[in-house]
């Protein structure tokens, strides 16, 4: 089997480049593709003098994470794919380990990477999630010692790496470019599960990155986005009743986190208001309630191409459900 690794690229500075070279030193080749999404800053001029052995495309306007991936979607076609941030570090025998966990589980359709910081952090094992497709990662945040990092069986890749089987993505279809940024790669791996592949988690498989480079970490846009897309998500996913609790489940989850504390500023030092917080939160659902006539036709197609969805997500729920570690 050959890998084909393409990174979503915006403004990633040297940070790019480092993460191409790190996959030019993996013990077992693979071929690179980068999709820039209108960089402003000299990330492609350095990635391009640094002569690396990597295809560059150059994009004339932001598709956001969802389309880039598309686009690089487009561009390979080996057997196995990766799709990934521009601010991530692969371990030398990240892509060996990968391919000997494909071999090991020819019934996956995926196989998830452990993500951390090079600190000993946990990013993500697994993905988890609340009856209202509230989505936590598993052990973000605890130290390697704390976690359960056995291989097993989760819900789907991290976004920061995704490495799947061409069949899987196929079968998945597109991810949605309208999403733009954040819970696109979740609504995806829903289709992947209801298609009928799964993701296996490989600890062996290292990868090691720093959240939140392009996007700030608890930024209002990154609320936005991510609050809108779960809301459009549960809408085309959910059954009938899941829906009409959507606005009592998410009263009480605010309220349960407005009482565990508001961050008081954004990742990058930028203080934050609770005012900043409502408005970001109020948007999404408004733009959510807008694109109604949308999501419910999605939720019929959806329905047409993979069956009982409601009851096959609600299985998937059970499976993967929100806990305190």
């Amino acid at each position: 089997m050959k890998i084909d690794v393409g990174i979503i690229n915006y403004n990633g500075g040297r940070e790019l480049t480092a993460c191409v070279k790190s996959l030019m030193t993996q013990t077992e080749p693979v071929r690179v593709f980068v999709f820039d999404n209108a960089s402003s800053d000299m990330s492609i001029h350095l990635l391009k003098t640094s002569n690396l052995d990597c295809k560059v495309i150059e994009c004339s306007e932001n598709l956001g994470y969802a389309g880039a991936c598309n686009g690089l979607l487009e561009n390979m076609d080996s057997d196995i794919q990766v799709l990934c941030n521009m601010d991530l570090e692969f371990d030398p025998t990240w892509a060996e380990n990968l391919l000997r966990c494909f071999e090991r589980h020819p019934e996956a359709g995926s196989i998830a990477s452990l993500v951390m910081e090079k600190s000993g952090v946990v990013n993500a094992v697994g993905v988890q999630f609340g009856p209202d497709l509230f989505a936590k990662n598993e052990a973000s945040g605890l130290n390697i010692a704390e976690a359960d990092v056995r291989e097993k069986e989760v819900f789907g890749c991290y976004g920061a790496v995704m490495a799947f089987r061409k069949t899987a993505a196929e079968a998945a279809g597109k991810l949605d470019a309208s999403f733009f940024l954040f819970f696109e790669e979740t609504e995806w791996y829903f289709r992947h599960n209801l298609a009928g592949f799964k993701t296996v988690f490989c600890p062996e498989a290292k990868v090691y990155h720093e959240r939140s480079m392009t996007t700030v970490r608890y930024s209002p846009q990154k609320l936005f986005y991510s609050e809108r897309n779960r809301l459009r998500s549960a809408v085309r996913l959910l059954p009938l009743w899941g829906v009409l609790m959507l606005p009592m489940r998410g009263f009480f989850r605010y309220l349960s986190m407005a009482k565990g504390g508001v961050p008081s500023q954004s990742g990058d030092g930028k203080k934050l208001s609770k005012w900043s917080i409502c408005g970001a939160l109020a948007k999404a659902w408004v733009e959510a309630i807008e694109m109604l006539p949308e999501e419910l036709a999605k939720r019929k197609k959806y329905r047409k191409e993979f069956g009982k969805v409601g009851a096959k997500v609600c299985e998937i729920l059970k499976a993967y459900p929100i806990t305190n570690h």
